[in-house]
């Protein structure tokens, strides 16, 4: 072992802090996340205006019975 065994005398070199962050520091980090989100938001839209695969059955519509215009005598 070295003759400096302070593990607290290696760890005060390498100890970064943090500083307080501008608007303009943060503007590239506000921009990607509005980018994931409208690239979210546009395939979310995509799979909703998919048409399906399989056409669902649907009930069938019962035909209206034809009528006559008023006033035709038939």
């Amino acid at each position: 072992m070295s003759a400096n065994a302070d593990p607290r005398h290696d760890a005060r070199e390498s100890y970064f802090y943090r500083r307080q962050l501008s608007g303009r520091d943060l503007l590239p980090a506000v921009a990607i996340g509005v980018g994931a989100g409208l690239v979210a938001f546009y395939v979310a839209r995509l799979f909703v205006q998919r048409t399906p695969l399989v056409i669902e059955d649907s009930p069938r519509r019962v035909p209206r019975a034809r009528t006559r215009a008023a006033g035709v005598a038939g």
